[in-house]
Protein backbone atom coordinates (compact mmCIF):
# COMPACT_ATOMS: atom_id res chain seq x y z
CA UNK A 1 0.00 0.00 0.00
CA UNK A 2 1.34 3.40 -1.04
CA UNK A 3 0.32 6.37 1.12
CA UNK A 4 0.82 10.11 1.62
CA UNK A 5 0.92 11.54 5.12
CA UNK A 6 -0.62 14.80 6.28
CA UNK A 7 0.21 17.00 9.28
CA UNK A 8 -1.08 20.37 10.44
CA UNK A 9 -0.66 22.77 13.31
CA UNK A 10 -2.82 25.80 13.97
CA UNK A 11 -1.97 29.10 15.63
CA UNK A 12 -3.06 28.21 19.14
CA UNK A 13 0.40 28.21 20.78
CA UNK A 14 1.70 25.52 18.46
CA UNK A 15 4.92 25.54 16.43
CA UNK A 16 6.59 23.47 13.75
CA UNK A 17 7.65 21.08 16.54
CA UNK A 18 4.04 19.95 16.64
CA UNK A 19 4.24 18.68 13.06
CA UNK A 20 7.59 17.00 13.77
CA UNK A 21 5.89 14.89 16.44
CA UNK A 22 3.01 14.10 14.07
CA UNK A 23 5.48 13.10 11.35
CA UNK A 24 7.28 10.73 13.71
CA UNK A 25 4.02 9.03 14.71
CA UNK A 26 2.88 8.71 11.08
CA UNK A 27 6.21 7.22 10.01
CA UNK A 28 6.17 4.82 12.96
CA UNK A 29 2.64 3.66 12.13
CA UNK A 30 3.49 3.10 8.46
CA UNK A 31 6.62 1.12 9.33
CA UNK A 32 4.73 -1.11 11.75
CA UNK A 33 1.90 -1.76 9.30
CA UNK A 34 3.87 -2.26 6.09
CA UNK A 35 2.70 0.93 4.42
CA UNK A 36 5.04 2.61 1.91
CA UNK A 37 5.04 6.30 2.84
CA UNK A 38 5.66 8.36 -0.30
CA UNK A 39 5.70 11.87 1.23
CA UNK A 40 4.16 13.95 4.01
CA UNK A 41 2.24 17.13 3.21
CA UNK A 42 2.07 19.80 5.91
CA UNK A 43 0.14 22.97 6.69
CA UNK A 44 1.73 25.26 9.24
CA UNK A 45 -0.19 27.85 11.25
CA UNK A 46 -3.42 26.92 9.46
CA UNK A 47 -6.81 26.55 11.10
CA UNK A 48 -8.64 23.26 10.77
CA UNK A 49 -11.96 25.05 10.26
CA UNK A 50 -11.34 25.57 6.54
CA UNK A 51 -10.38 22.96 3.94
CA UNK A 52 -8.67 25.57 1.74
CA UNK A 53 -5.14 24.61 2.82
CA UNK A 54 -2.31 23.99 0.37
CA UNK A 55 -1.06 20.77 1.98
CA UNK A 56 -4.54 19.36 2.47
CA UNK A 57 -5.51 20.13 -1.13
CA UNK A 58 -2.26 18.49 -2.33
CA UNK A 59 -3.34 15.26 -0.62
CA UNK A 60 -6.74 15.42 -2.33
CA UNK A 61 -5.13 16.04 -5.73
CA UNK A 62 -2.77 13.07 -5.26
CA UNK A 63 -5.80 10.90 -4.54
CA UNK A 64 -7.65 12.21 -7.59
CA UNK A 65 -4.66 11.40 -9.77
CA UNK A 66 -4.74 7.90 -8.24
CA UNK A 67 -1.13 8.20 -7.15
CA UNK A 68 -1.82 6.81 -3.66
CA UNK A 69 -3.87 4.11 -1.98
CA UNK A 70 -4.19 5.75 1.42
CA UNK A 71 -3.83 8.97 3.43
CA UNK A 72 -2.31 8.74 6.91
CA UNK A 73 -2.92 11.47 9.50
CA UNK A 74 -2.04 11.78 13.19
CA UNK A 75 -5.66 12.12 14.29
CA UNK A 76 -9.00 13.42 12.98
CA UNK A 77 -8.50 16.93 14.39
CA UNK A 78 -5.40 17.39 12.20
CA UNK A 79 -7.49 16.66 9.14
CA UNK A 80 -10.33 19.01 10.04
CA UNK A 81 -12.18 20.59 12.94
CA UNK A 82 -15.27 21.17 10.84
CA UNK A 83 -17.77 18.31 10.69
CA UNK A 84 -18.98 19.20 7.20
CA UNK A 85 -15.48 19.56 5.72
CA UNK A 86 -14.27 16.31 7.31
CA UNK A 87 -17.07 14.11 6.01
CA UNK A 88 -16.89 15.76 2.58
CA UNK A 89 -13.23 14.72 2.52
CA UNK A 90 -14.06 11.20 3.73
CA UNK A 91 -16.72 10.81 1.04
CA UNK A 92 -14.28 12.01 -1.65
CA UNK A 93 -11.67 9.49 -0.56
CA UNK A 94 -14.20 6.66 -0.35
CA UNK A 95 -15.39 7.36 -3.90
CA UNK A 96 -11.78 7.33 -5.12
CA UNK A 97 -11.04 4.07 -3.30
CA UNK A 98 -8.45 5.78 -1.07
CA UNK A 99 -8.32 4.69 2.55
CA UNK A 100 -8.05 7.32 5.31
CA UNK A 101 -6.00 6.11 8.27
CA UNK A 102 -5.34 7.73 11.65
CA UNK A 103 -2.11 6.80 13.42
CA UNK A 104 -3.76 7.25 16.82
CA UNK A 105 -7.52 6.70 16.33
CA UNK A 106 -9.50 3.84 14.80
CA UNK A 107 -11.30 4.96 11.62
CA UNK A 108 -13.73 2.31 10.55
CA UNK A 109 -16.10 1.85 7.65
CA UNK A 110 -17.98 5.05 6.80
CA UNK A 111 -21.01 2.96 5.85
CA UNK A 112 -21.10 1.13 9.18
CA UNK A 113 -23.53 2.92 11.56
CA UNK A 114 -21.42 2.32 14.70
CA UNK A 115 -18.13 3.29 13.05
CA UNK A 116 -19.76 6.42 11.63
CA UNK A 117 -21.15 7.44 15.03
CA UNK A 118 -17.76 7.08 16.74
CA UNK A 119 -16.08 9.14 14.02
CA UNK A 120 -18.84 11.76 14.15
CA UNK A 121 -18.33 12.15 17.90
CA UNK A 122 -14.55 12.56 17.48
CA UNK A 123 -14.93 15.25 14.81
CA UNK A 124 -17.77 16.87 16.75
CA UNK A 125 -15.59 17.16 19.86
CA UNK A 126 -12.94 18.92 17.78
CA UNK A 127 -15.47 21.40 16.42
CA UNK A 128 -16.93 21.90 19.90
CA UNK A 129 -13.49 22.88 21.14
CA UNK A 130 -13.07 25.35 18.27
CA UNK A 131 -16.49 26.88 18.92
CA UNK A 132 -15.77 27.22 22.64
CA UNK A 133 -12.42 28.90 21.97
CA UNK A 134 -14.03 31.14 19.36
CA UNK A 135 -16.79 32.22 21.74
CA UNK A 136 -14.30 33.09 24.47
CA UNK A 137 -12.23 35.07 21.97
CA UNK A 138 -15.29 36.96 20.67
CA UNK A 139 -16.43 37.73 24.22
CA UNK A 140 -12.99 39.09 25.08
CA UNK A 141 -12.79 41.24 21.94
CA UNK A 142 -16.36 42.46 22.43
CA UNK A 143 -15.54 43.57 25.97
CA UNK A 144 -12.61 45.60 24.64
CA UNK A 145 -14.81 46.98 21.84
CA UNK A 146 -17.43 48.13 24.35
CA UNK A 147 -14.69 50.17 26.01
CA UNK A 148 -13.82 51.81 22.67
CA UNK A 149 -10.37 50.19 22.67
CA UNK A 150 -8.24 49.75 19.55
CA UNK A 151 -8.46 46.15 18.27
CA UNK A 152 -5.45 45.96 15.99
CA UNK A 153 -4.48 46.71 12.40
CA UNK A 154 -3.85 50.22 11.11
CA UNK A 155 -5.69 53.12 12.79
CA UNK A 156 -7.74 55.34 10.44
CA UNK A 157 -5.92 58.20 8.74
CA UNK A 158 -6.01 61.07 11.23
CA UNK A 159 -5.59 58.96 14.36
CA UNK A 160 -2.77 57.38 16.37
CA UNK A 161 -3.01 54.76 19.10
CA UNK A 162 -1.68 55.61 22.55
CA UNK A 163 -2.00 53.05 25.37
CA UNK A 164 -4.62 51.18 23.35
CA UNK A 165 -6.82 54.26 22.84
CA UNK A 166 -7.53 56.51 19.84
CA UNK A 167 -5.80 59.90 19.87
CA UNK A 168 -5.84 62.55 17.14
CA UNK A 169 -2.82 62.93 14.88
CA UNK A 170 -3.02 66.69 14.42
CA UNK A 171 -1.00 66.75 11.19
CA UNK A 172 -3.22 64.16 9.49
CA UNK A 173 -6.38 65.62 11.05
CA UNK A 174 -5.80 68.81 9.05
CA UNK A 175 -6.01 66.75 5.87
CA UNK A 176 -9.09 64.84 7.07
CA UNK A 177 -10.94 68.11 7.78
CA UNK A 178 -9.91 69.44 4.38
CA UNK A 179 -11.14 66.26 2.65
CA UNK A 180 -14.58 66.52 4.23
CA UNK A 181 -14.83 70.28 3.69
CA UNK A 182 -13.90 70.08 0.00
CA UNK A 183 -16.22 67.16 -0.64
CA UNK A 184 -19.12 68.81 1.21
CA UNK A 185 -18.56 71.94 -0.92
CA UNK A 186 -18.95 69.91 -4.11
CA UNK A 187 -15.30 69.35 -5.02
CA UNK A 188 -14.45 66.16 -6.90
CA UNK A 189 -12.09 63.38 -5.86
CA UNK A 190 -9.52 64.59 -8.37
CA UNK A 191 -9.26 68.06 -6.81
CA UNK A 192 -9.00 66.56 -3.33
CA UNK A 193 -6.25 64.16 -4.42
CA UNK A 194 -4.35 67.06 -6.01
CA UNK A 195 -4.56 69.07 -2.76
CA UNK A 196 -3.30 66.10 -0.71
CA UNK A 197 -0.39 65.49 -3.08
CA UNK A 198 0.50 69.20 -3.15
CA UNK A 199 0.74 69.23 0.67
CA UNK A 200 2.68 65.95 0.86
CA UNK A 201 0.01 63.76 2.46
CA UNK A 202 0.14 59.99 2.11
CA UNK A 203 -1.80 57.12 3.67
CA UNK A 204 -0.80 55.13 6.77
CA UNK A 205 1.20 52.69 4.68
CA UNK A 206 3.05 55.43 2.82
CA UNK A 207 1.06 55.12 -0.40
CA UNK A 208 -0.73 58.00 -2.17
CA UNK A 209 -4.32 58.54 -1.09
CA UNK A 210 -6.51 57.55 -4.03
CA UNK A 211 -10.21 57.45 -4.84
CA UNK A 212 -10.88 54.21 -2.98
CA UNK A 213 -9.15 55.56 0.13
CA UNK A 214 -11.19 58.78 -0.06
CA UNK A 215 -14.42 56.81 -0.20
CA UNK A 216 -13.40 54.83 2.92
CA UNK A 217 -12.46 58.03 4.77
CA UNK A 218 -15.71 59.79 3.88
CA UNK A 219 -17.77 56.83 5.15
CA UNK A 220 -15.89 56.27 8.43
CA UNK A 221 -18.03 57.22 11.45
CA UNK A 222 -14.99 57.36 13.71
CA UNK A 223 -14.33 60.88 12.43
CA UNK A 224 -17.43 62.08 14.31
CA UNK A 225 -16.48 60.09 17.42
CA UNK A 226 -18.69 57.02 16.79
CA UNK A 227 -16.91 53.77 17.49
CA UNK A 228 -18.20 50.64 15.75
CA UNK A 229 -16.98 47.07 15.67
CA UNK A 230 -18.16 44.04 13.72
CA UNK A 231 -20.83 45.88 11.69
CA UNK A 232 -20.86 43.28 8.91
CA UNK A 233 -20.67 39.50 8.93
CA UNK A 234 -17.74 39.09 6.56
CA UNK A 235 -16.51 35.66 7.68
CA UNK A 236 -17.84 32.85 9.84
CA UNK A 237 -15.46 30.05 10.81
CA UNK A 238 -13.03 31.46 8.21
CA UNK A 239 -15.61 31.16 5.42
CA UNK A 240 -17.40 33.99 3.58
CA UNK A 241 -20.58 34.90 5.48
CA UNK A 242 -22.28 37.19 2.97
CA UNK A 243 -21.38 40.64 4.35
CA UNK A 244 -24.82 41.28 5.86
CA UNK A 245 -25.52 43.20 9.10
CA UNK A 246 -24.05 41.57 12.20
CA UNK A 247 -26.39 41.23 15.21
CA UNK A 248 -23.32 41.29 17.50
CA UNK A 249 -22.26 44.74 16.26
CA UNK A 250 -20.95 47.16 18.88
CA UNK A 251 -21.65 50.90 18.29
CA UNK A 252 -20.76 53.59 20.83
CA UNK A 253 -21.22 57.30 20.20
CA UNK A 254 -18.66 59.81 21.51
CA UNK A 255 -16.32 56.94 22.38
CA UNK A 256 -13.29 58.42 20.59
CA UNK A 257 -12.22 62.02 19.92
CA UNK A 258 -14.02 63.48 16.90
CA UNK A 259 -12.18 65.21 14.04
CA UNK A 260 -15.16 66.29 11.94
CA UNK A 261 -18.14 68.42 12.99
CA UNK A 262 -21.57 66.79 12.74
CA UNK A 263 -22.87 69.32 10.18
CA UNK A 264 -19.94 68.77 7.84
CA UNK A 265 -20.35 65.00 8.20
CA UNK A 266 -24.04 65.17 7.34
CA UNK A 267 -23.43 67.34 4.25
CA UNK A 268 -20.79 64.91 3.03
CA UNK A 269 -23.08 61.90 3.60
CA UNK A 270 -25.96 63.58 1.77
CA UNK A 271 -23.74 64.14 -1.24
CA UNK A 272 -22.45 60.56 -1.14
CA UNK A 273 -25.99 59.19 -1.02
CA UNK A 274 -27.05 61.35 -3.98
CA UNK A 275 -24.02 60.22 -5.99
CA UNK A 276 -24.96 56.56 -5.40
CA UNK A 277 -28.27 56.82 -7.26
CA UNK A 278 -28.66 54.33 -10.14
CA UNK A 279 -26.66 55.45 -13.14
CA UNK A 280 -28.95 55.92 -16.13
CA UNK A 281 -26.30 57.36 -18.44
CA UNK A 282 -25.20 55.48 -21.53
CA UNK A 283 -22.57 52.77 -21.22
CA UNK A 284 -19.65 53.05 -23.59
CA UNK A 285 -17.72 50.25 -25.22
CA UNK A 286 -13.94 50.23 -25.31
CA UNK A 287 -12.34 47.96 -27.92
CA UNK A 288 -8.88 48.10 -26.34
CA UNK A 289 -9.75 47.39 -22.70
CA UNK A 290 -6.85 45.63 -20.96
CA UNK A 291 -4.43 46.11 -23.86
CA UNK A 292 -2.97 49.58 -23.25
CA UNK A 293 -0.08 49.88 -20.80
CA UNK A 294 1.50 53.09 -19.55
CA UNK A 295 5.14 53.12 -20.64
CA UNK A 296 5.99 55.45 -17.73
CA UNK A 297 4.54 53.64 -14.70
CA UNK A 298 3.35 50.27 -16.02
CA UNK A 299 -0.30 50.73 -15.03
CA UNK A 300 -3.10 49.55 -17.31
CA UNK A 301 -5.18 52.20 -19.02
CA UNK A 302 -8.91 52.32 -18.22
CA UNK A 303 -11.77 53.60 -20.35
CA UNK A 304 -13.41 56.85 -19.33
CA UNK A 305 -15.91 59.31 -20.81
CA UNK A 306 -16.53 63.00 -20.14
CA UNK A 307 -19.34 65.27 -21.30
CA UNK A 308 -18.81 69.01 -21.80
CA UNK A 309 -21.29 71.81 -21.12
CA UNK A 310 -22.71 71.53 -24.62
CA UNK A 311 -23.53 67.88 -24.12
CA UNK A 312 -20.78 66.42 -26.30
CA UNK A 313 -19.26 63.22 -24.90
CA UNK A 314 -15.65 62.22 -25.50
CA UNK A 315 -14.36 58.73 -24.87
CA UNK A 316 -10.73 58.29 -23.92
CA UNK A 317 -8.30 55.96 -22.19
CA UNK A 318 -6.52 57.16 -19.05
CA UNK A 319 -3.57 55.71 -17.09
CA UNK A 320 -4.90 53.79 -14.08
CA UNK A 321 -2.49 55.46 -11.64
CA UNK A 322 -3.35 58.90 -13.03
CA UNK A 323 -7.07 58.16 -12.66
CA UNK A 324 -6.96 56.72 -9.14
CA UNK A 325 -4.12 58.52 -7.37
CA UNK A 326 -2.94 61.26 -9.77
CA UNK A 327 0.61 59.89 -9.48
CA UNK A 328 1.27 59.69 -13.22
CA UNK A 329 1.39 62.50 -15.80
CA UNK A 330 0.84 60.42 -18.94
CA UNK A 331 -1.44 61.98 -21.54
CA UNK A 332 -4.97 60.67 -22.00
CA UNK A 333 -5.53 58.83 -25.27
CA UNK A 334 -8.54 59.71 -27.39
CA UNK A 335 -10.49 56.43 -27.75
CA UNK A 336 -11.91 57.12 -31.22
CA UNK A 337 -8.50 58.00 -32.66
CA UNK A 338 -6.53 55.10 -31.20
CA UNK A 339 -9.26 52.55 -31.96
CA UNK A 340 -9.47 53.74 -35.58
CA UNK A 341 -5.69 53.55 -35.89
CA UNK A 342 -5.57 50.02 -34.42
CA UNK A 343 -8.35 48.77 -36.72
CA UNK A 344 -6.56 50.21 -39.79
CA UNK A 345 -3.22 48.68 -38.78
CA UNK A 346 -4.85 45.32 -38.16
CA UNK A 347 -6.53 45.37 -41.56
CA UNK A 348 -3.18 46.15 -43.23
CA UNK A 349 -1.63 43.31 -41.27
CA UNK A 350 -4.32 40.93 -42.52
CA UNK A 351 -4.03 42.07 -46.13
CA UNK A 352 -0.24 41.75 -46.04
CA UNK A 353 -0.35 38.18 -44.79
CA UNK A 354 -0.10 35.14 -47.07
CA UNK A 355 -3.42 33.66 -45.93
CA UNK A 356 -3.06 30.27 -47.63
CA UNK A 357 0.45 29.65 -46.27
CA UNK A 358 -0.50 30.69 -42.74
CA UNK A 359 -3.64 28.54 -42.87
CA UNK A 360 -1.66 25.50 -43.98
CA UNK A 361 0.89 26.07 -41.21
CA UNK A 362 -1.84 26.31 -38.55
CA UNK A 363 -3.65 23.22 -39.87
CA UNK A 364 -0.41 21.21 -39.88
CA UNK A 365 0.33 22.19 -36.31
CA UNK A 366 -3.12 21.07 -35.14
CA UNK A 367 -3.39 17.91 -37.26
CA UNK A 368 0.12 16.68 -36.44
CA UNK A 369 -0.05 17.49 -32.75
CA UNK A 370 0.49 14.48 -30.52
CA UNK A 371 -1.62 14.44 -27.34
CA UNK A 372 0.37 14.35 -24.12
CA UNK A 373 -0.52 10.99 -22.60
CA UNK A 374 2.61 10.63 -20.46
CA UNK A 375 0.65 10.66 -17.19
CA UNK A 376 -1.89 8.13 -18.43
CA UNK A 377 0.85 5.83 -19.77
CA UNK A 378 2.83 6.06 -16.52
CA UNK A 379 -0.30 5.25 -14.50
CA UNK A 380 -1.10 2.34 -16.84
CA UNK A 381 2.38 0.89 -16.33
CA UNK A 382 2.09 1.23 -12.56
CA UNK A 383 -1.37 -0.38 -12.47
CA UNK A 384 -0.22 -3.23 -14.72
CA UNK A 385 2.64 -3.95 -12.31
CA UNK A 386 0.26 -3.84 -9.33
CA UNK A 387 -2.14 -6.25 -11.03
CA UNK A 388 0.68 -8.67 -11.81
CA UNK A 389 1.86 -8.59 -8.20
CA UNK A 390 -1.69 -9.09 -6.96
CA UNK A 391 -2.29 -12.04 -9.28
CA UNK A 392 0.98 -13.65 -8.15
CA UNK A 393 -0.10 -13.30 -4.54
CA UNK A 394 -3.46 -14.88 -5.29
CA UNK A 395 -1.79 -17.76 -7.17
CA UNK A 396 0.42 -18.51 -4.17
CA UNK A 397 -2.69 -19.15 -2.10
CA UNK A 398 -3.13 -15.81 -0.32
CA UNK A 399 -6.87 -15.60 0.29
CA UNK A 400 -7.73 -12.01 1.25
CA UNK A 401 -11.06 -10.59 0.02
CA UNK A 402 -9.51 -7.11 0.08
CA UNK A 403 -6.76 -8.22 -2.32
CA UNK A 404 -9.23 -9.63 -4.83
CA UNK A 405 -11.31 -6.44 -4.64
CA UNK A 406 -8.22 -4.30 -5.15
CA UNK A 407 -7.18 -6.30 -8.22
CA UNK A 408 -10.70 -5.95 -9.63
CA UNK A 409 -10.63 -2.17 -9.19
CA UNK A 410 -7.20 -1.98 -10.79
CA UNK A 411 -8.41 -3.94 -13.80
CA UNK A 412 -11.30 -1.52 -14.26
CA UNK A 413 -8.94 1.45 -14.14
CA UNK A 414 -6.56 -0.29 -16.55
CA UNK A 415 -9.38 -0.74 -19.03
CA UNK A 416 -10.29 2.96 -18.72
CA UNK A 417 -6.71 4.05 -19.39
CA UNK A 418 -6.33 1.75 -22.39
CA UNK A 419 -9.51 3.20 -23.89
CA UNK A 420 -8.25 6.76 -23.29
CA UNK A 421 -4.91 6.04 -24.97
CA UNK A 422 -6.38 4.13 -27.92
CA UNK A 423 -9.08 6.72 -28.62
CA UNK A 424 -6.88 9.79 -28.13
CA UNK A 425 -5.50 9.82 -31.65
CA UNK A 426 -8.89 9.09 -33.23
CA UNK A 427 -10.49 11.95 -31.30
CA UNK A 428 -7.95 14.53 -32.49
CA UNK A 429 -9.73 17.14 -34.63
CA UNK A 430 -8.65 17.29 -38.27
CA UNK A 431 -8.59 20.86 -39.57
CA UNK A 432 -9.12 21.76 -43.20
CA UNK A 433 -6.80 24.67 -44.21
CA UNK A 434 -9.54 26.07 -46.46
CA UNK A 435 -11.83 26.49 -43.42
CA UNK A 436 -9.18 28.71 -41.87
CA UNK A 437 -8.86 30.75 -45.08
CA UNK A 438 -12.66 31.20 -45.24
CA UNK A 439 -12.79 32.27 -41.60
CA UNK A 440 -9.95 34.72 -42.20
CA UNK A 441 -11.68 36.36 -45.19
CA UNK A 442 -14.98 36.47 -43.31
CA UNK A 443 -13.25 38.27 -40.42
CA UNK A 444 -11.86 40.90 -42.78
CA UNK A 445 -15.17 41.37 -44.60
CA UNK A 446 -17.21 41.87 -41.43
CA UNK A 447 -14.43 43.33 -39.32
CA UNK A 448 -16.12 46.61 -38.38
CA UNK A 449 -19.74 45.44 -38.41
CA UNK A 450 -20.01 43.60 -35.09
CA UNK A 451 -18.43 45.28 -32.06
CA UNK A 452 -18.01 42.10 -30.02
CA UNK A 453 -16.65 40.18 -33.02
CA UNK A 454 -14.18 43.01 -33.73
CA UNK A 455 -13.14 43.15 -30.06
CA UNK A 456 -12.43 39.41 -30.07
CA UNK A 457 -10.31 39.67 -33.23
CA UNK A 458 -8.34 42.57 -31.75
CA UNK A 459 -7.56 40.61 -28.59
CA UNK A 460 -6.42 37.63 -30.67
CA UNK A 461 -3.90 39.64 -32.69
CA UNK A 462 -2.92 42.69 -30.59
CA UNK A 463 -0.46 41.66 -27.89
CA UNK A 464 0.18 45.07 -26.29
CA UNK A 465 -0.22 48.82 -26.81
CA UNK A 466 2.32 51.07 -25.11
CA UNK A 467 1.31 54.67 -24.35
CA UNK A 468 4.17 57.14 -23.82
CA UNK A 469 4.36 60.32 -21.75
CA UNK A 470 4.56 62.51 -24.86
CA UNK A 471 1.17 61.28 -26.08
CA UNK A 472 2.52 58.89 -28.73
CA UNK A 473 1.89 55.17 -28.63
CA UNK A 474 2.94 51.96 -30.32
CA UNK A 475 0.76 48.98 -31.19
CA UNK A 476 2.26 45.50 -31.09
CA UNK A 477 0.57 43.18 -33.61
CA UNK A 478 1.94 39.68 -33.20
CA UNK A 479 5.67 40.23 -33.67
CA UNK A 480 5.16 43.42 -35.70
CA UNK A 481 5.04 46.90 -34.16
CA UNK A 482 3.10 49.76 -35.69
CA UNK A 483 4.09 53.12 -34.23
CA UNK A 484 2.04 56.27 -34.15
CA UNK A 485 3.74 59.56 -33.41
CA UNK A 486 2.21 62.82 -32.34
CA UNK A 487 -0.08 63.74 -29.51
CA UNK A 488 -3.65 62.51 -29.38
Amino acid sequence: MLADGYTRYSTDRQTENSTAYQRAKIQEYCTQNGIALRTIHSDEAKSGTNADRAGFQAVIEAARRREIDAVVIYDVSRGSRDVGDWFTFRKQMMQLGVQVISATQPLGNMLDPNDFLVELINVGLGQHQVLSTRQKSIDGVKTKAEQGAFLGGYPPFGYEILDGQYTINEHEAVAVRRIFAMYAEGKGYGEIIDWLAEHGYRGKRGKPIGKNSLYTILRNERYIGTYSWNKRRMKLMRKWAGGGPNPNCVTIEHAIPAIIEQKTWERAQERMMSSQKPNTTAKYNYLLSGLIECAACGAAYVGHASTNKKGYTTRYYICGNKYRTRTCTAHNVNADEIETFVVQQLKQYFLGTNIEAEAQKIADQINNATPDLSKEKAELASITAQINNGVKALLTGMDFPELADAVSKLRMRKSELEDIILRADASQPKVNPQDIVDLFHDSIEHFAEDHEHMKEIIKQHITKIYAHLDGSFEVQIGVHIAGCGGRI
